[in-house]
């Protein structure tokens, strides 16, 4: 049966967690080649899901009929679309237009193939940009669609909404069951260390790494250094979101992430400390910092009893020995 009531707010709604074998069911993941696919991915081939995993070249998520295609062919009971064109702010600036057309079309893509092709369970990867640029903190997701966006990544954000729209749609026609996880800040193993695509931490790793190995004296970061973030790590998230695909009867929009957040100025000197970077950080306040807060309201989650495991220290260690790793292996290819 699809479920059909839409921002059911935590105090009013009965939970049920159904009883799912993932060793039974044959899984797609989109988008496992980026961090949260892969992240997904991993963490239900661990379960022992039959798990469809496909590469761009398998999958042009962009072409409606080769998507219906293989919807058709491999016959995934439950979807997970974590595939998405993903970029730092400077990326979101630079290619409006590419950022809301691709996104739109990959996602209408993957929801239609998934309404055609029986699909039992499609569960859309929101992002928390989709919440207004003064959204009160922490941001619940009764604040969804009361504010103006934050202008610099407005087009992924207005692409992400038309999603969540057309997922609501599909399940008021009665034609398929979505489910949307909406993160915070994520990071961790699978990540690109590309300045103008990697998720924030990433590239703050990458920007400590090679000042100190290079001896510069400074490194330059973007904005006042005053914008504060949360931070989840990828497993984290990835156990949260699958728990969220195993709920009977959930609402439409659940957050996912920590509940605590830092400054950048906090994260950059924290990174810069693990790696023994000693020269100076200078923050350009000519340069956008983006939201000023970003903080997503876990209620929902933590009244089911799930809580992220992994710290901001045992986080950063890991990003950073992965990029100290692919540089001594690959020191031309850093993204």
């Amino acid at each position: 049966m699809v479920y059909t009531e839409y921002l059911v707010h935590v105090d009013s709604i009965k939970v049920h967690i159904s009883e799912v074998s993932w060793d039974a069911i044959t899984v797609l993941v989109t988008g496992s080649n980026g961090l949260v696919g892969g992240g997904i991915a991993r963490r239900l081939r661990a379960l022992g899901a039959n798990v469809i995993s496909p590469t761009r070249d398998e999958l042009d998520l962009l072409d409606s009929d080769a998507t219906n295609r293989f919807f058709a062919k491999h016959s995934p009971q439950i979807v997970f679309g974590a595939a998405a064109l993903v970029g730092g702010i400077q990326a979101n600036i630079n290619n409006p237009v590419r950022f809301l057309v691709e996104n739109l079309q990959i996602q209408t893509n993957q929801m239609m193939a998934s309404a055609d092709n029986d699909v039992k369970r499609f569960v859309l990867l929101g992002s928390s940009c989709i919440y207004p640029r003064n959204c009160e903190q922490p941001m619940k997701e009764s604040s969804y669609m009361t504010g103006a966006l934050e202008p610099t990544n407005e087009s992924y954000a207005i692409a992400k909404i038309a999603g969540i729209q057309l997922g609501r749609s599909l399940m008021q026609e009665g034609k398929l069951d979505v489910v949307v996880p909406i993160p915070s800040n994520i990071y961790g193993p699978g990540d690109t260390f590309d300045l103008e695509r990697a998720h924030v931490l990433s590239a703050l790793v990458r920007r400590c790494v090679d000042a100190r190995d290079d001896g510069r004296k400074e490194i330059e970061i973007w904005g006042t250094g005053d914008a504060r973030r949360e931070l989840t790590h990828v497993d984290d998230v990835a156990d949260a979101v699958i728990l969220i695909a195993g709920l009977e009867r959930p609402p439409f929009l659940i957050n996912v992430g920590t509940g605590i957040d830092h400054s950048i100025k906090e994260l950059v000197q924290l990174v810069a400390d693990i790696v023994g970077y000693k020269g100076r950080i200078v923050f350009d306040p000519n340069r956008p910092d983006g939201m000023p807060r970003k903080v997503v309201d876990t209620s929902y989650l933590r009244n089911l009893g799930w809580t992220a495991n992994v710290t901001i220290m045992e986080g950063i260690i890991e990003v950073v020995a992965e990029y100290e790793t692919k540089k001594v292996s690959n020191p031309k290819a850093n993204g």
